[in-house]
């Protein structure tokens, strides 16, 4: 049971920072603060600094492995996005990449947070 809460609250950790910068950089194109293009790349980095925040916490509540946590967090995270990306817009071969990038900075941010256990 411990197990299921701590990948709970490696989602919570993923999607708080993620939806509350996604609104940000939205009222900020909404009042054409940054253009389309600037917001290409802020989407981008705000996937990267959440999946590496959910996976630096999973990683500091796990006992050994923290890669394994991280993949198993990002592996939730991903089949998320693909439902929703099957429900709202269809499938796109470019998602691939974003898919590979949250498994990948998932890991990273896990094995980092192992390594920062008290």
């Amino acid at each position: 049971m411990t197990k299921i809460i701590k990948y709970l609250k490696g989602l919570l950790y993923f999607f708080i920072p993620f939806i509350s910068l996604l609104l940000i950089i939205t009222i900020f194109y909404y009042f054409d603060i940054l253009s389309n293009q600037v917001i290409k790349y802020f989407k981008f980095i705000i996937i990267i600094l959440s999946s590496l925040i959910s996976g630096f916490y999973v990683g500091k509540k796990s006992l050994s492995k923290g890669y394994l946590s991280g993949i198993k967090l990002s592996a939730i995270i991903v089949f998320i996005f693909l439902i929703i990306n099957l429900i709202v817009g269809g499938f796109k071969w470019y998602h691939l990449v974003y898919y590979l990038i949250i498994i990948l900075i998932t890991s990273l941010g896990s094995m980092l947070g192992i390594n920062k256990k008290e």
